[in-house]
Formats: C-alpha cells, sequence, structure tokens
C-alpha cells in the first residue's frame, strides 16, 4: 500500500497578493483564453508556473525569482495541508474536505494507487520536462481513498472546524478555497494510520501521476540511488474519502462535427429504442431531459433540428458489445457504451481520429448547443459515479480519457511542493 509524507510545502506569502488573484486550475483544463485571462489577474497567478507553455527553462528561472523576492517561501518543517472547497452544485451548497499530502509514486502494476482512465503520451512529456526543469510539482493529484475507519473524514471536519483557516480565497467560479497547515507530529499522523492498508484510486491527474513516477525514476538514474524518504519518491496529491458528501461528479458530453449518415435509424435501432423527444435544441430543456432520462443517452441532431433518447434494449445487448476480457459492467459505462454502440457504428472513429481530435468534450451542455450551430451531432451522457469508478479500477478496468469530470477541480497555487530533499 502506498506510504504518506508530509510535505515541506513552498507556499505564497503576503506579498505575493490575495490568494483569489493566484490560484489557477490544473494545466490541462486551462485552454488560451482562460491563461490570459488568469495571467492578466496578477504577475504571480501560479498559470505562470503550471501552464506557461514549453518555456521549462523561463518558468524555473521564473520560480527562482518569486522565492528570492519573497513571493513564495518554504516552510520550515514538513506539514500536512487540510483543503476544504466550497460551492454550490444543483443549488445546494457543498463543501469537499482533502488531505494534501505526499503520496509514494509507483507503478500501476504494484495496485497500490490504481487509475480509471487511460492517458497520452504528449501531456506526459511536457509535464515531465517541466517537472526536469522546475524541480517542483506545482498541483495537487485528486487521489479518492476508502476510509473505512472515518479517521480521515473526522480529521478533515475536526480541522476545519477548529478555526479560521490559514488563508482563503475565492475563485471566478464562485468556489472557496480554504486551508489549513497542521504540524506533522504523532498525534496528527496517527489517524491516518487505517489508510496505509487501503487502495488510492486516481479521480484526477493520471498524467501528472505517472509522470511523477517517470520523474522518481529519471533522478534516480541520475544520482544513482534515492532515499526512502526523498521527497521525489512521492507526488503531492489532495486525498479525498471515497464517502466526502461533497464529492461530485459531472458527466462529460461529447460533440462529433459530423452529420450522421442517412440510416442512422437503422444502425443503432439494433441496440437502442430510439424514441424522439419534443424539446427544443437549447441549454435549460436539454439538461432537464438529460437529468430526467438516467438510462438513457440524449442525441442531439441525429436527425436535423431532433432531439433523440437512445436506450438501450437489454443488459444482454449491451454486454454483447463487450470485448474479449471486458466486463458487462465497463461496457455499460456510458462513455463506453456511447463509444462501442453509436460512435462505431455510425462513423467507426478509431483511435487514432480520436486522439486527433475527432470529438471534442465537455461538461457544459450550453457548449454542445453552440457547436451544433456549425452542424455535427452532439451527445448528451450520465455520469459515472464515484462508486462504479472504484469497483472498474479495483477490477483492473479503465475508461477512455475524459469520462469523468470531478467538480471542482483542486486548486494550483496553495502548496507547491519542491522535490528535493
Amino acid at each position: 500500500m502506498p506510504r504518506l509524507m508530509p510535505i515541506r510545502g513552498l507556499r505564497y506569502t503576503a506579498r505575493a497578493g490575495s490568494l483569489d488573484q493566484l490560484l489557477a486550475p490544473p494545466f490541462d483544463v486551462i485552454g488560451e483564453r482562460e491563461r490570459e485571462r488568469l495571467a492578466e489577474l496578477s504577475p504571480h497567478n501560479a498559470v505562470r508556473l503550471e501552464a506557461a507553455g514549453e518555456a521549462y527553462e523561463a518558468i524555473a528561472t521564473e520560480l527562482e525569482r518569486w522565492e528570492a523576492e519573497g513571493i513564495v517561501e518554504r516552510d520550515e518543517e514538513p506539514m500536512l495541508y487540510v483543503y476544504e472547497q466550497v460551492f454550490v452544485e444543483e443549488g445546494i451548497e457543498r463543501r469537499r474536505r482533502a488531505l494534501i499530502c505526499g503520496v509514494e509514486s509507483q507503478p500501476w502494476e504494484e495496485g497500490a494507487v490504481l487509475p480509471h482512465e487511460f492517458t497520452m503520451s504528449a501531456p506526459k512529456e511536457d509535464r515531465l520536462r517541466l517537472l526536469q526543469a522546475t524541480g517542483t510539482q506545482f498541483s495537487p493529484i485528486f487521489m479518492l481513498a476508502r476510509d473505512r475507519s472515518g479517521q480521515l473524514a473526522d480529521l478533515l471536519a475536526t480541522t476545519t472546524q477548529s478555526g479560521e483557516p490559514g488563508v482563503s480565497g475565492e475563485t471566478a467560479d464562485g468556489v472557496a478555497h480554504r486551508l489549513w497547515a497542521l504540524p506533522a507530529d504523532r498525534a496528527t499522523l496517527r489517524p491516518l494510520a487505517p489508510l496505509l492498508s487501503e487502495a488510492f484510486y486516481i479521480a484526477d491527474g493520471h498524467h501528472r501521476y505517472e509522470t511523477s513516477v517517470a520523474y522518481r525514476t529519471w533522478l534516480a538514474e541520475q544520482d544513482g540511488s534515492l532515499a526512502s524518504d526523498h521527497p521525489a519518491r512521492f507526488a503531492m496529491a489532495g486525498v479525498v474519502p471515497v464517502e466526502d458528501e461533497g464529492l461530485v461528479v459531472r458527466p462529460l458530453h461529447r460533440f462529433v462535427p459530423r452529420e450522421a449518415p442517412g440510416d442512422w435509424r437503422a444502425r443503432l435501432e439494433p441496440l437502442f429504442d430510439v424514441e424522439e423527444a419534443p424539446v427544443a435544441m437549447e441549454p435549460g430543456p436539454l439538461e432537464a431531459l438529460r437529468a430526467a432520462s438516467p438510462e438513457a443517452i440524449v442525441a442531439v441532431n441525429l436527425a436535423p433540428g431532433a432531439v433523440h433518447l437512445l436506450r438501450p434494449r437489454s443488459e444482454e445487448a449491451v454486454a454483447s458489445l463487450a470485448p474479449a476480457g471486458a466486463s458487462p459492467r465497463w461496457v455499460s459505462a456510458a462513455p463506453i457504451l456511447l463509444r462501442l454502440g453509436v460512435l462505431d457504428p455510425l462513423w467507426g472513429v478509431s483511435d487514432e481520429e480520436l486522439r486527433a481530435g475527432a470529438v471534442t468534450f465537455t461538461h457544459e451542455v450550453a457548449e454542445v448547443v453552440e457547436a451544433l450551430g456549425g452542424g455535427g451531432t452532439g451527445f448528451l451522457l450520465q455520469h459515472v459515479p464515484a462508486s462504479e469508478v472504484i469497483t472498474l479500477a479495483d477490477g483492473g478496468e479503465r475508461l477512455p480519457q475524459k469520462s469523468t469530470f470531478y467538480y471542482p477541480k483542486l486548486g494550483t497555487g496553495l502548496v507547491f511542493a519542491p522535490l528535493s530533499a
């Protein structure tokens, strides 16, 4: 099972300004427009380190300058950090709590940390080059942990309810971010002991975790060996109990910039009952239809201007799609069912075409509707629950990239993790 370690974090000082102006999301959800917006907030916004393009040495120089000028400062001792996010989802205020710490980076085959999605090589190469240049992890990997004893949840709740956070801020999406730093003494570490017998699961950050493993290997090759407690053996992670009431998973919808073939109905009806739905192609009605039809895929513009519900005819029909070695549970997950039961019969989309952008992804129904203005076909999916993700991961099965969207993202900029001893 993975070892947990406190982190001697590198954190913003008061000189950096308000945390509202300093936080950014992880690199893989930052488009060019968002990068520019964040960079304009502050000359010290975390986006200047996390997603500043391929100028890796320049980023390293910028970080060194921030340290020299007292913009960031390293904690004198290793710490554990309790992180709370407060946000509104479907009109309800929610709180999600995480423990930011080091989790031992181990290859997947060792089974201590389990993935649920596949990764791509280009983002991993980018993250590795950034790590090699800076020696610092800028954003925590989002991990889930079974907390059968409840002691992690108790530690998180007790900390957040015992006093004001050390730092706090609110990002443009209305999410409040609050951080408490705890000394890594025996009293703090003792409640975490039951976690050492549990597997951890990547919720978000597969590329960064695999990069952490690669960096550990690379550094060991450079230095000959790494001590068992060397920081580079660990990945900075925000560990959330699986049972956390604020654990929200949103669906990720698909847009295909192609018209459906004329015989689309004949291709789909062996697997699906196809029903036209009398709703407008507008975000509100479409989202309401998706929410009211948990067993269906909502297909938009299969026929020009029309909306259809695709309901699987039977469990047996869905199971028949499963390739050798795959479970019926895996093939019934919405992203897999769409790929094998809809995209393949209609367009024969290959893995190479997917990597080249043949399908685009968004958790916003409005973005699907906007894309449809230029033609094409949209599909609104149901989310894959965290419990289902864990069941699949326990069985050694992964979903394709962009299958889950945990909301909100963990903030980048609360703690940076230098990987030097």
